[in-house]
């Protein structure tokens, strides 16, 4: 049936083409300045409050290693054009956005693009693609931007499509910053975004347990938290009070904690913290206390594939090595080796791969309700030096139940009884059901007595 057409009374007519020609400029500059773009305001979904963000240095990206088809391919790309190549990896991992650290070539030109990065065009490319994929793009920007600019500066580069900044420093000009940036990104539709290195109204000492809220205006959206991840040695001493003060800080009502075990001015995590031994089972720990807390992740480019420091040329090695010749057994599985470059290709074929234990966290952390939304419950375990907590759903139930995840610090294996913590809680369970494990261990795990292998990660449902 057509229903037919109203007609629409000239003065209306009138005032919506006025409404129309009046709104076009804003809607072109903000929201539709790169048409497809993620952060384009067709979504009302908030990406930022379960987000796993990437941080990259496009100079990593060098042509040398992006994939090309001929010569004159290669030598005309930029590495911003070699970090579009990539997207597909990236997006394997459960990214919600990708931080470049700072593409201008300094401060007395923020508004354009280090040529040694690539052109105007390869930004634009770069922010198309991920869109495509889901992925939003955000900038660092350099400290030494003059603050009476860095409004015009920030809309310059949300004009073309970022959706948000990383404010580098911790200093009260950096809080000023973060505010100033802050105010220009939220006339802009799309969710854009700034993070911070701080937060200036935590209190400096983690054991203050009161905090005030921040200003929702100017307050940034996520800061940069690397207290869990980051302490001298792997002691649950010094990390269990960090997660503890990640939730005092969301109750609180607080800017989001972004944490990070590894950055630009870090030590890479798997050379900080290895033995020689188990430094891919260190590295899984770090990567499980990323994910599966109460907070949101930052990765470092390479990290999910165990780039040490120093860091080798090139920073990875994409492709497989040949298969050996006819009549040829092929190698045996190399140990970890911190003095070449892995190998992206052989860990995505490798079930038990740093690369695979990542990308089971990522989806987790996205796909698991308790994990995105339940509260942390630590344990104290730290005479055992053994991290345990609790994420606990907002409703209990079979369906729903509490997850348990126990990370061990030390390099021999540890027995452990959460029987009695677990009836302090007044949480009802007897074992726990794996939903992941970094060790090879099978079956459930029984709440009075269970053994953790040296630097395992554990996550479990608790069951009755």
């Amino acid at each position: 049936m057509t229903i037919p057409s109203m007609p629409i009374p000239r003065r209306l007519l009138a005032l919506s083409l006025t409404c129309a020609l009046s709104l076009t400029p804003l809607a072109s500059a903000q929201t539709l300045a790169r048409p497809g773009w993620a952060g384009s305001g067709m979504s009302t979904d908030v990406w930022w409050k379960h987000a796993v963000v990437y941080q990259v240095n496009p100079a990593n990206f060098s042509p040398a290693s992006s994939p090309a088809t001929d010569t004159a391919a290669t030598t005309s790309a930029s590495p911003l054009h070699g970090l579009t190549q990539r997207l597909d990896y990236i997006q394997s991992l459960g990214v919600d956005a990708i931080l470049l650290t700072p593409i201008q070539p300094d401060a007395d030109h923020p508004q354009e693009i280090n040529p040694a990065l690539g052109a105007s065009d390869d930004l634009d490319d770069l922010i198309h693609e991920s869109s495509r994929r889901n992925i939003r793009v955000l900038l660092d920007l350099d400290p030494k931007i003059p603050n009476d600019t860095l409004s015009n500066v920030a809309r310059f580069w949300l004009n073309r499509g970022i959706a948000g900044f990383h404010i580098v420093g911790g200093t009260d000009n950096a809080h000023a910053q973060a505010a100033i940036v802050r105010k220009a990104a939220s006339t802009f539709l799309g969710q854009r975004i700034v993070i911070a290195d701080a937060d200036p109204t935590l209190p400096t000492d983690p054991r203050q347990r009161t905090y005030s809220p921040p200003d929702s205006s100017t307050a940034p959206q996520l800061f940069l938290d690397a207290r869990p991840g980051t302490p001298d040695k792997l002691t649950a001493s010094l990390i269990r009070p960090a997660i503890d003060t990640t939730q005092d800080i969301l109750q609180a009502g607080h800017t989001l904690p972004l944490l990070a075990t590894d950055g630009p001015a870090l030590t890479r995590s798997i050379s900080r913290y290895a033995d020689g031994q188990h430094d891919l089972a260190i590295a899984k720990v770090l990567a499980t206390i990323l994910f599966a807390t109460r907070g949101e992740t930052l990765l470092y480019y390479g990290q999910e594939l165990g780039v040490p420091t120093p860091e080798t040329s090139p920073l990875i090695v994409w492709d497989a090595p040949p298969p050996p010749a006819k009549g040829k057994p092929a190698p045996a599985p190399a140990e970890y080796d911190k003095s070449v470059p892995p190998n992206a290709a052989l860990q995505d074929a490798d079930p038990s791969s740093l690369l695979n234990w990542y990308r089971q966290l990522s989806s987790l952390h996205h796909g698991n309700a308790t994990i995105a939304n339940g509260q942390n419950i630590t344990i104290n375990q730290d005479d055992k030096n053994v991290l345990v907590w609790i994420r606990k759903p907002q409703g209990t139930s079979p369906l729903t139940p509490p997850l348990v995840i126990i990370c061990n610090l030390t390099a021999q294996p540890v027995n452990l009884s959460l029987k009695a913590d677990i009836v302090r809680l007044h949480l009802r369970g007897s074992f726990l059901r794996t939903v992941l494990r970094s060790d090879k261990g099978m079956g459930t795990m029984h709440l009075e007595s269970m053994t953790i292998a040296p630097y395992a990660s554990y996550i479990g449902a608790l069951r009755f």
